[in-house]
């Protein structure tokens, strides 16, 4: 059994957004702290942990390492994401205004976004549910419209307010980035409703039940909900915190759904308002977190 990740984090988005403005503080340190639980607390190879910050996590970079971590993956192996930075959404069809299907995406230093179609790509060789294919993403995918304390920031761009038109008009699915689903899946469609803008973003209802799908590769804990936002604050994501606080007292095992549950408490305690959310693998959830699936030990 072999545990490998790809940690990311950026700060510096000047190569994408030349003004600056777009620049985040925390998500370094988030992706330092990332790398050493995953080496120290969870037994993570240090020699197959693959850490890129800033200028080196570029959209080629970040897809060759998560290529390699998932080809080489054998039944009982663990493959772990990291990602903290920005993240943003894409109309399935950029060619058609009226599309009802968007992509949550994340937004490498360099390079086009990644949606859930490259992270789908590369995990279609795994056989189902044996390898624990787990991506933790500490960013938010629904446009700027938080108004934050001047001592935090919010992990996403703003959207054109073309592309919020479009989306109160016609929205009606989201697909989470990483849960590793076919571009034909329908399991989540129709998953939000009651979309409205809200400044450079929007807000919207969402179905809960359609989260957790039998068809997903993967296992997504991000650090929000479709229709909010990343808050970083005293230098760390609020999942990213979350994360370290809770494995500091829980021995290093906790489940799934029990994390998730912690996590939700957590960001509530330093009056955050976000939820922490799981994602994609329905049959795994109550098994251990970032530990090798039970019956492939």
């Amino acid at each position: 059994m072999t545990k490998r990740a790809v940690v990311v984090g950026i700060n510096d988005y000047t190569i994408q957004f030349p003004d600056g403005k777009s620049n985040l503080g925390g998500c370094v340190n988030d992706a330092a702290s990332a790398y050493h639980l995953l080496v120290d607390a969870f037994g993570f190879d240090p020699s197959q942990t693959y850490y890129y910050e800033d200028a080196a996590a570029s959209r080629a970079t970040i897809l060759q390492a998560l290529r390699y971590i998932v080809s080489v993956a054998e039944p009982g192996d663990v493959a772990c994401f990291f990602y903290a930075g920005h993240g943003a959404r894409l109309p399935s069809d950029p060619a058609n205004p009226a599309t009802s299907k968007y992509y949550e995406s994340i937004v490498p230093a360099s390079g086009d976004w990644i949606t859930d179609w490259e992270i789908n790509d590369i995990a279609a060789g795994l056989a189902p549910s044996v390898v624990n294919f787990t991506l933790l993403l500490d960013s938010c995918f629904s446009g700027g419209f938080h108004e934050s304390a001047p001592d935090m920031r919010t992990r996403t761009i703003d959207f054109s307010q073309t592309l919020v038109d479009s989306m109160v008009s016609n929205m009606t699915t989201v697909i989470p980035c990483g849960v590793c689903l076919p571009a034909d899946a329908t399991v989540m469609n129709d998953n939000v409703s009651l979309v409205k803008g809200n400044g450079n973003g929007v807000v919207c209802s969402v179905d809960d039940n359609k989260s957790l799908v039998a068809q997903s590769k993967s296992t997504v804990l991000a650090a929000c909900r479709y229709d909010e936002v990343d808050i970083e604050a005293n230098g760390h994501g609020a999942l990213t915190q979350g994360l370290l606080d809770i494995v500091n007292t829980s021995n290093f095992s906790i489940t799934y759904t029990d994390l998730v549950d912690e996590l939700r408490l957590k960001v509530q305690s330093h009056n955050l308002i976000q939820t922490p959310t799981l994602l994609g693998q329905e049959n795994r959830v109550t098994e251990d977190f970032l530990a090798p699936w039970h019956d492939c030990r």
